[in-house]
């Protein structure tokens, strides 16, 4: 029987739950004390596949790098873009219907990199299978939330607590 991909959103959040500035920026988690890359390359081991939404792509692109994810199947998610470019395919569909299609094809897991307004739908629809949070010892206040007040009940098992430096990995699986 062929394993199925599990979509895994693996994201940094500060202690109350914002994953990013209200701009898009990450300084307040790249200048957190961490030992070790905190899961990232066994993590990248473990897909072939990339989903986020189009604010993250943006701001992915805008890195003074090359493209991070080009080694991998990459779907944004649009509703200004169609098409595709070097990278990425846009999907300006159902999120639930295009995560179950792609979930049937075969290949290895799927990562959810962000944002919070494409994370939320993820949530809404069940959609995510598994969760590795880097939790920061820090409070913004404000920003781009991961969660954001809706009614939504999923349970997860804790499987795994790491220290690393001043992150918090939780390891989080649906039961």
């Amino acid at each position: 029987m062929k394993k199925q991909r599990n979509i895994i959103l693996y994201i940094g959040t500060s202690i109350d739950g914002y994953i990013a500035n209200d701009d898009g920026t990450l300084e307040w988690l790249e200048s957190t004390e961490v030992e070790g890359d905190s899961g990232y390359h066994s993590l990248l081991e473990r897909i072939d596949t990339v989903v986020m939404g189009k604010g993250t792509y943006d701001v992915v692109r805008g890195f003074d790098m090359d493209y991070l994810y080009r080694d991998y199947k990459n779907y944004v998610f649009s509703k200004s873009v169609s098409g595709s470019d070097e990278y990425a395919s846009f999907i300006d569909e159902d999120v639930k219907t295009f995560i179950k299609k792609i979930k049937q094809e075969p290949g290895k897991d799927i990562w959810l990199i962000g944002g919070g307004n494409l994370a939320r739908e993820f949530f809404k629809d069940n959609l995510i299978d598994e969760f590795q949070l880097a939790i920061a010892p820090i409070v913004i206040g404000k920003g781009i939330s991961l969660y954001n007040g809706d009614v939504i009940t999923v349970k997860y098992t804790l499987t795994k607590v790491e220290k690393l430096g001043q992150l918090a990995m939780l390891h989080y699986i649906k039961k």
